[in-house]
């Protein structure tokens, strides 16, 4: 289920530029005041000492202020989520986030940020545990307008936990709705 999830993904966001690429030409991208991004999808947890990767839950909020048509500073919040037979492990960011669109006009945006990460397990009947550290998050999208300030939103992130004792990984894709 979650390897056909991830390959379907990338098809739908092509359907979807296909299909809307009409409504995108009637709704030009203009960036101005708060933004919003919400979404969802799936994610590829790895780190140092892991054998293989696992595949789990993904997605991400972020808010924020418009600098220029060009940049957009907020804070963001990026999560990988798993639970298998009694045993939960999630991964996250809480960043400050940016946004730049290398076009005035255009909806390609590349993202980043940095903050606190935290890595967390909890085991059914022997409790939980839970690191803090330094967060990273590198990623890319595309604004496709489908109203006058809301847009479905592709993206692809990268993101990365580190603490003292601990360290993880997560390539994520997804599908998000953005409002300018």
């Amino acid at each position: 289920m979650k390897c056909r999830l991830a390959a379907l993904l990338p098809v739908l966001a092509t359907v979807l530029v296909i299909h809307v690429s009409p409504v995108y030409g009637q709704h030009p991208q203009t960036r101005k005041g708060f933004w919003f991004n919400g979404g969802l999808g799936y994610g590829s947890l790895g780190c140092d000492n892991c054998d293989g990767r696992e595949g789990g839950l993904s997605g991400g909020l972020s808010l924020g202020g418009t600098v220029s048509p060009k940049f957009l500073l907020g804070v963001g919040t990026t999560g990988w989520y798993k639970s298998e037979s009694g045993v939960t492990l999630t991964v996250g960011t809480l960043d400050a986030r940016f946004r730049f669109y290398p076009s005035r006009n255009g909806g390609f945006f590349l993202t980043g940020g940095l903050g606190l990460g935290t890595i967390s397990a909890d085991v059914a009947g022997f409790g939980s545990d839970s690191e803090t550290g330094v967060g990273v998050v590198l990623g890319l999208g595309i604004d496709i307008r489908i109203g006058t300030n809301v847009s479905l939103t592709p993206f692809w992130n990268g993101f990365a936990v580190r603490s003292s004792n601990s360290d993880a990984n997560v390539g994520q894709i997804g599908l998000s709705i953005t409002a300018h």
